[in-house]
């Protein structure tokens, strides 16, 4: 197995190169395609049922990427979501997986309703399409359609293929490395994820743009929990009551498994109906003193 150097993982930063990377890792995906395709797969082997998905979205997006530039943007984005979704659809059609899928791109059901399988097959599509980062795929299991239910989670990078996995009482990773959010910072010395495209709620975040001197919006909500997660980041901030379920419930997860915290509605540690139309504020923190301290500056006046 190749493993990048955080450095490298860094430095990918052009969508032309994802080509480069997928011929540097193709065997890597290529094999495991070929193991899991003769695994009589356990319905409870959720972390090897995550990971296969993961590399077949992967592997389906990176065959359409040479479309950009031949495509207008808007065709090449709607084409990028379709291969996304479908290699979902088929992959777990193939491996008889007894579910539900709730995804942005459209809700399946495979067999009962023994599990809900909650995708954002690519969180960041505009951010891809036009070869930006981060752009990554979000996928997480829960027992029950509502966030509390959830039982395991994965992010995953399509530039730097930096993987976050998360599992219910075994903590978060990325790649081979256990994560934990950074320690304590104020909210004015952090560096703040802070969501202000397409809705932003100017009067509630007005306290929280001009305290900070370290404001990044990426474009990516489920990267931006990760981040979180990992102390890339020390909070991120989205109060615009339009990200969906679908993009934020694997990052919340790998976030709480990691030892972060987050509200959702202004409840710490809410619970969120898993489907396609539920929308929300959250806030995530590296710890409680900031997340307070970033509610005490949303409530000030």
């Amino acid at each position: 197995m190749i493993k990048y150097t955080p450095f490298i993982q860094k430095s990918i930063l052009n969508i032309d190169i994802i080509i480069t990377a997928s011929k540097l890792y193709g065997y890597q995906r290529q094999k495991v395609d070929y193991i899991s395709r003769g695994l009589d797969l356990n319905q409870h082997d959720w972390k090897k049922i995550l990971y296969i998905l993961s590399e077949n979205i992967k592997t389906r997006v990176i065959n359409v990427i040479p479309q950009r530039g031949k495509l207008p943007y808007i065709k090449f984005k709607n084409l990028l979501d379709k291969q996304a979704q479908d290699v979902i659809i088929e992959t777990l059609r193939n491996y008889k997986i007894n579910g539900k899928l709730i995804s942005e791109e459209g809700d399946e059901l495979f067999g009962n309703e023994d599990y809900y399988i909650i995708a954002d097959p690519i969180d960041g599509t505009t951010n891809l399409s036009r070869g930006l980062q981060p752009s990554v795929l979000s996928l997480s299991v829960a027992t029950a359609p509502f966030q509390n239910s959830v039982i395991a989670g994965i992010v995953s990078n399509f530039y730097t293929n930096e993987t976050y996995y998360a599992e219910k009482d075994k903590g978060a990773w990325l790649n081979e490395f256990l994560i934990k959010p950074a320690p304590y910072i104020t909210y004015q010395e952090g560096l703040i994820g802070l969501e202000l495209s397409k809705n932003p709620k100017l009067e509630k975040m007005h306290n929280l743009i001009i305290k900070s001197k370290h404001i990044r919006e990426e474009g990516c909500s489920a990267a931006s929990l990760c981040h979180v997660a990992d102390g890339s980041l020390d909070a991120h901030i989205d109060l615009r009551d339009i990200v969906r379920a679908t993009d934020i419930s694997s990052g919340l997860f790998i976030i709480r498994e990691a030892g972060g915290v987050f509200s959702i509605n202004d409840e710490l540690f809410g619970d969120l109906p898993l489907t396609r139309e539920t929308r929300c504020n959250i806030i995530t923190a590296n710890s409680k003193k900031l997340h307070d301290e970033i509610k005490n500056l949303i409530d000030e006046k």
